[in-house]
């Protein structure tokens, strides 16, 4: 009997790994920007150094191998910025893929401009250059794409489209912080890389952002688009000097970083590459495993990743693996044998609830327009990759091999129940 039926659940009370992760060390920075008398990048210097949030952005592009970083206070920050910062407004459409959070689409809408909805590739829930292709016309200013759960999307076939549209490229790397593409990190393919460094993700901070680009123009106007047109000093600032200069160059909104984030997340980013290597470790043991139960297969990895950064690991199952059931009822089965939440992925966005600019008066007549552009195209990939998708937190993946045979055993158990009422002809 399955545990949500009241059976026995595959895994006893041991427990998973715990997320975020931190310790004493991360205390202590915590502490050291509590103790600094300076909580914001806006207040001056008691000591004469730089910021600890431009500290972090320094750290965060060599981390990247970014020319350029700028710290933000979220993810959705980290977009605006960048699309600013290539003068996307009015009149101008920007690709979206629908597999994604809301905050690509709404960013496009907080800047005056129109999201252009595409779908996906039906494994992997990223956008293709095929779609990319589709969707273009002579008001596409700019593509964002989004490297999504585990995986990347196919980064040279979409700078080959991007340039010969002569079309900006942004990257939405919130969910594959240090993903490698043949040698080379993503977020430095596009004209600008950016991030959500929220609680859930690998490299977290509670709530915070970021964003990288090789372009010093760029770079220059992020920096005053987040911070009230302001940028730093050259060098670091005096003792008791400001380190924001007002530059006024272009006019700015305030995304600033707070310097107790960012003490966290300085801690925290010496900790990123030995949590990608264990989770790879697992994930490689899952996918020796998986092929063995019938059905089901990982989310597809294209060969050029020679480091992969999961923040959901993802698991792909034919139709009727499950027999009936749906991919909620699935995901609800795993959950209680496992004692850790299975999921599908979010409902996309051409039919996500988050999704309703026409409840804002001043976002109403682009999403109209956005409406019109959008009816009768298909988005079955979308569809397909949300009704047949599981999904995991990264954090799973933080313990050790038996926590994969708990994983393994769980969905064996699933699948082979709903084959059994299949064959007896129960729901």
């Amino acid at each position: 009997m399955l545990a949500i039926h009241g059976g026995t659940p595959v895994r006893g009370p041991r427990p998973w790994p715990v997320w975020p992760q931190y310790d004493a060390r991360t205390e202590t920075e915590l502490l050291a920007a509590l103790r600094s008398s300076r909580w914001s990048v806006s207040w001056y210097s008691p000591r004469g150094e730089k910021s600890r949030e431009r500290l972090f952005a320094e750290a965060f592009a060599r981390y990247h191998d970014a020319a350029y970083g700028v710290s933000v206070d979220h993810g959705s920050g980290a977009l605006v910025i960048a699309l600013e910062a290539l003068g996307i407004g009015p009149g101008d459409e920007v690709i979206v893929p629908a597999m994604t959070w809301v905050a690509p689409a709404t960013a496009v809408l907080r800047v005056g401009a129109l999201p252009v909805l595409v779908d996906v590739d039906p494994d992997t829930g990223c956008l293709t250059a095929e779609h990319l292709r589709a969707a273009v016309s002579t008001r596409t200013k700019a593509v964002i794409v989004v490297h999504l759960a585990c995986t990347t999307a196919d980064l040279d076939a979409l700078v080959a489209a991007t340039r010969s549209a002569g079309l900006a490229l942004i990257e939405d790397c919130s969910q594959s912080h240090g993903a490698r593409w043949a040698g080379r990190t993503v977020g430095t393919f596009g004209d600008i890389g950016v991030f959500s460094l929220g609680a859930a993700k690998s490299l977290a901070a509670g709530e915070a952002g970021a964003a990288i680009t090789d372009d010093p123009d760029l770079y220059q106007r992020m920096l005053m688009l987040r911070a009230d047109s302001r940028g730093y000093t050259p060098e670091a600032p005096g003792v008791g000097e400001y380190e924001l200069v007002e530059h006024g160059t272009v006019m700015g909104a305030n995304y600033c970083m707070s310097e107790l984030t960012a003490a966290v997340l300085l801690e925290q980013l010496t900790r990123l590459d030995d949590q990608h290597t264990l989770r790879e470790t697992r994930a490689k043991e899952l996918e020796a495993a998986l092929p063995d139960i019938p059905g089901l297969a990982p989310i597809p990895v294209p060969a050029p990743v020679d480091r992969r950064a999961i923040y959901e690991y993802g698991i792909r199952f034919t139709p009727g693996t499950f027999g009936t059931a749906t991919v909620d009822q699935v995901a609800a089965a795993l959950t209680a044998e496992l004692g850790t939440r299975i999921y599908p992925p979010r409902v996309p966005l051409h039919r996500s609830v988050l999704l309703r600019p026409h409840t804002k008066p001043r976002f109403a007549h682009w999403w109209t327009q956005a409406a019109d552009r959008a009816a009768g195209r298909p988005f079955t990939g979308a569809d397909h990759y949300r009704e047949h998708t599981l999904l995991m937190h990264h954090s799973v993946l933080l313990g050790d091999r038996a926590d994969v045979e708990d994983i393994l055993t769980a969905l064996d158990k699933v699948r082979t129940h709903a084959a059994t009422l299949e064959t007896k002809g129960k729901p």
